[in-house]
């Protein structure tokens, strides 16, 4: 199956997003929709990589551009300027996910009673925020090698998305106490949680260009391949 790429330019605050969506060119009615979102270093090529992949999977696939502006990072020193705006404000980082939830709506043959989202790495905290914001829209958020730290934000009691995590055992930047903290704060939300550990596996282990084993990130082939089969598997229960 091929796919075909829509630029769909879209605001946050006064804020101008650059997203893209891929759609199945065989496509037939509505379709399940799930956003897409990046890495600190913007929406880049791999992320559109992994958006058509998925749209050959038979979903609308819908890259965000959380950073804005379209900009994408490629110096490693640009990586906490870049984050800090969002962890010091992370309801700036939500209400840039909830601006992609509604572009969304425009799309073209979208089942809007059927989106999901997924992410990596700091992607992943990012659509994490979006299910403990509850909204409705939501049915299901997968996060690969994402942060896990909870926000200070007011959300509701329980949790309506399906929540799937996928990570590293040995990721440095995740340490135990923040995986304990987060089932303990899924739990006492009485959200529907999954947590897929991959032994021998630290961060970025989606991430083909990653090999920095002083920093904790490294590609990992075999997780890489599971991880992609349990979101597959996840979405078509849950979308």
């Amino acid at each position: 199956m091929t796919s075909t790429a829509t630029l769909l330019e879209y605001s946050a605050a006064d804020i101008l997003c650059k997203g893209v969506y891929f759609t199945p060119t065989q496509a037939d009615g509505l379709l399940p929709v799930v956003l897409v979102c990046h890495a600190w270093d913007g929406l880049n090529d791999e992320v559109r990589d992994k958006a058509a992949k998925l749209a050959d999977a038979g979903y609308i696939a819908f890259a965000l551009d959380v950073l804005g502006e379209g900009k994408t990072m490629t110096d490693m020193a640009d990586l906490i300027p870049t984050l800090t705006p969002f962890f010091e404000n992370r309801a700036m980082l939500l209400e840039r996910l909830e601006a992609g939830v509604n572009a969304a709506k425009a799309i073209p043959g979208a089942d809007l009673s059927r989106i999901g989202a997924m992410g990596y790495c700091f992607g992943g905290t990012a659509v994490l925020d979006l299910a403990r914001a509850g909204s409705g829209n939501i049915k299901g958020v997968v996060s690969f090698h994402g942060g896990l730290q909870g926000n200070a934000l007011n959300g509701p009691k329980t949790l309506s998305a399906k929540i799937l995590v996928l990570h590293g055992e040995d990721d440095p930047l995740v340490p135990s106490e923040e995986v304990a903290a987060f089932k303990g704060e899924m739990t006492d939300k009485q959200a529907d949680w999954q947590l897929h550990a991959y032994g021998q596996t630290v961060h970025a282990f989606t991430r083909p260009e990653a090999n920095d084993p002083a920093f904790g990130a490294v590609y990992n082939r075999s997780a890489d391949a599971r991880s992609w089969q349990a979101m597959l598997n996840f979405f078509e229960e849950v979308l």
